[in-house]
């Protein structure tokens, strides 16, 4: 005796359908996409930054690299450059760049050189109490030199009366201290002398403590330096 097998039974459809194929699916959600937002790299400004600036910055990567794997002709160019700036610089100037070997008293007005030798030493010697020194300078001095600013009773002394002026302003016969000296100012006459004015810092000490004060000289040289006149501009205390 056999037995057929049992037809499957088909699930019953949604009602008014016979076929189950024509069963209804569930209607999708449209999900709407929202545009990206652009991150600030992507700017107009930031574009333009970086096609001005990259280049440079590849640059000075590529540079560095160099450096690193040429370091000997890193260096020799390092010194060329260097060398060519300070030979430019004097080339101008006439002087060495930060002030190397320049000294205050090579006058320079308008791109010329005058010496002021003769003013330094007159000074120097003022300073250690050089009556040698004073006297020989002071023979080329066409006038006296004028201290109608200093205080002392003569307004004008003669240029080789050294002992007058050591006895008032040399660090040996008085208690003044020179400090410091520093050419302030050179200029040209129509003449061709040469005008300079050099401040001279001093101190002295007193019974309430430092007592510190000014001169200010006014020297009139010849183009080649010889010393025409001296004069004591001021003598005073700074301001305080």
């Amino acid at each position: 005796m056999s037995v057929s097998p049992t037809p499957t039974q088909q699930k019953p459809g949604p009602k008014g359908s016979a076929d189950p194929n024509d069963q209804v699916k569930p209607e999708e959600k449209k999900v709407k996409s929202t545009p990206a937002r652009r991150s600030a790299s992507q700017t107009r400004a930031a574009r333009f930054a970086k096609a001005i600036f990259r280049p440079i910055f590849k640059g000075i990567y590529y540079f560095m690299r160099g450096i690193r794997s040429h370091k000997l002709v890193a260096f020799l160019l390092l010194l060329l450059l260097i060398g060519s700036s300070v030979a430019a610089y004097y080339t101008v100037t006439q002087t060495w760049p930060f002030g190397v070997g320049n000294d205050q008293f090579n006058f320079r007005v308008n791109g010329k050189n005058f010496s002021g030798e003769h003013v330094k030493n007159w000074l120097y010697a003022l300073r250690d109490g050089d009556a040698s020194t004073l006297s020989l300078i002071g023979q080329e001095t066409a006038q006296g030199v004028d201290l109608a600013s200093s205080g002392t009773s003569a307004a004008v002394i003669n240029p080789t009366d050294t002992a007058s002026l050591i006895n008032s302003f040399s660090q040996a016969k008085t208690h003044l201290a020179w400090k410091t000296i520093t050419v302030l100012t050179v200029s040209t006459a129509p003449d061709t002398t040469v005008d300079s004015f050099v401040e001279v810092d001093t101190a002295s000490a007193g019974p309430g403590g430092n007592v510190t004060g000014i001169m200010i000289w006014h020297f009139i040289t010849t183009p080649q330096g010889r010393l025409l006149a001296v004069s004591l501009v001021s003598f005073r205390s700074p301001l305080s």
